[in-house]
């Protein structure tokens, strides 16, 4: 037993429940409670209207904070980023009684990982001002091929997403850092980018018609 160590999850996509976000989260909030932690999580969306000291209690009272959130624009969702700032704030105004770690899995819509980077330096940058002991993050890409699914669940096309939590839920029981063999697993495709692209093409058409907006796409209103 780890002497009942405290998980939390902050789920920071904005759809409350069925996002990729939540998968991955899920993934690894059930790898550490095998391993004797006491785990929650939250959807960032719903705490903020519901009871945002709540956040803050179950933020101060974890071991270690996980964030997964999808990328918006080379960032985080603005529920995430409000969310940060307040917990910032909170934090400025209390002593910290323990050390804490923090982790963050950010996936987009892009075939590629890296676009990701970003917005896990700004998780880091968080986690370095209000006192966290950053354990490093994984980029992922491809995040609308999970589409809510349970991971482990997806067979070979996760396998390699699997492998890299499994070897983070490793590290975390061991206070450390995210290892880089789990970086670069993450961090492959789960699809050769060809097909993610052919298939991602035509899910966006066929969103198109369904809202009688197909045969504006190709519109350019700007260019004389």
């Amino acid at each position: 037993m780890l002497n009942d160590k405290k998980a939390l999850l902050l789920i920071g996509s904005p759809k409350k429940k069925n996002s990729t976000s939540e998968s991955l989260g899920n993934y690894l909030l059930e790898g550490l409670n095998d391993k004797g932690y006491i785990c929650d999580k939250l959807h960032i969306i719903s705490i903020l209207k519901e009871d945002i000291e709540s956040l803050f209690a179950k933020v101060n009272d974890a071991d270690i904070v996980i964030v997964s959130a999808p990328l918006y624009v080379d960032s985080l969702p603005s529920p995430l980023i409000r969310a940060f700032e307040l917990i910032g704030k909170n934090r400025e105004e209390r002593i910290n009684s323990k050390k804490q770690s923090f982790i963050s899995i950010v996936n987009n819509g892009f075939p590629e990982s890296f676009h990701s980077n970003t917005a896990l330096k700004i998780c880091e940058t968080f986690a370095d001002k209000v006192g966290f002991q950053w354990f490093g993050g994984l980029a992922i890409g491809g995040g609308p091929a999970i589409n809510s699914m349970p991971i482990k669940n997806l067979g070979g096309m996760t396998r390699n997403i699997v492998k890299s939590l499994d070897i983070t839920i490793d590290a975390i029981t061991k206070n450390e850092s995210i290892p880089l063999e789990a970086i670069n697993l993450v961090s492959k495709e789960m699809i050769p980018s060809w097909l993610y692209t052919l298939i991602a093409s035509r899910g966006w058409k066929i969103q198109a018609k369904k809202f009688n907006a197909h045969k504006s796409l190709y519109i350019k209103p700007y260019i004389r």
